[in-house]
């Protein structure tokens, strides 16, 4: 019986022990920030018009998310990370830019405010699109219109625009060291993406930036950058 206890009592013992265990090791953790990717106007290639600061903006969080997402699964039991909400409020707290490029004095800076030991920041180095195709012209909808003796049909044979576009993207990526405000990892990945746009009667839309494209073109990318990014920290512990 005087043994049953003992290993009773020991039992008892581990379990209350575990989750103290557990808590010291992961804060052993280093800490994890992630800072937008700036997505310059010498970056968009082949968009013309559509480049504008509302567009960067909205890239720079896809991308900021985007590799929280995947850092927090190829990090899982090794970095912690912090959440987005509290950078966004020290960053308006201490009157930083919401979005593009961060200097790394002021990444070093954001980072001791956050009591973080690695921030990982970048930028989009390239986002190209190209495209080829044809339209039918207003003599094909003049036609189609006799032929069928319907206006409608006509003005939608003379606006039909199909276009073969390609994407091309790159993003570039930095670990720095809050401490020492050295940056002791780096990494890059590029993806190219086809798609076909259609266009009809003028209701359509040719391709422009949207948050899916970002996802196609550059998901990739973030999904092979992120396990070098983890490697780099990992190594510098």
């Amino acid at each position: 019986m005087k043994m049953k206890h003992v290993l009773l009592a020991l039992a008892v013992l581990a379990g209350l022990a575990t989750p103290a265990s557990a808590q010291t090791e992961k804060s052993k953790r280093p800490r994890v920030a992630v800072l937008e990717f700036k997505a310059p106007k010498e970056a968009w290639s082949g968009w013309g018009w559509y480049w504008n600061h509302d567009s960067q903006a909205r890239m720079s969080s896809v991308l900021q998310d985007l590799f929280v997402t995947e850092l927090s699964e190829a990090g899982s039991g090794k970095i912690r990370l912090i959440e987005r909400e509290r950078l966004q409020e020290i960053r308006q707290e201490q009157a930083f830019g919401q979005s593009g490029e961060v200097d790394t004095a002021s990444a070093v800076k954001l980072g001791k405010l956050l009591g973080v030991k690695y921030m990982i920041t970048g930028k989009i180095t390239r986002f190209a699109y190209d495209k080829k195709g044809f339209s039918t012209g207003w003599g094909a909808g003049v036609l189609v219109g006799k032929l069928t003796k319907d206006p409608l049909a006509g003005a939608v044979a003379g606006s039909v625009d199909i276009k073969k576009a390609n994407f091309d993207g790159r993003l570039d990526a930095r670990v720095i060291d809050v401490e020492t405000g050295e940056i002791v990892g780096t990494a890059w990945a590029e993806h190219k993406e086809g798609n076909v746009g259609v266009k009809v009667a003028g209701t359509g839309n040719e391709f422009q930036y949207d948050q899916s494209l970002v996802n196609k073109v550059f998901e990739p990318c973030v999904k092979e950058m992120t396990p070098k990014l983890v490697q780099k920290i990992m190594q510098d512990q």
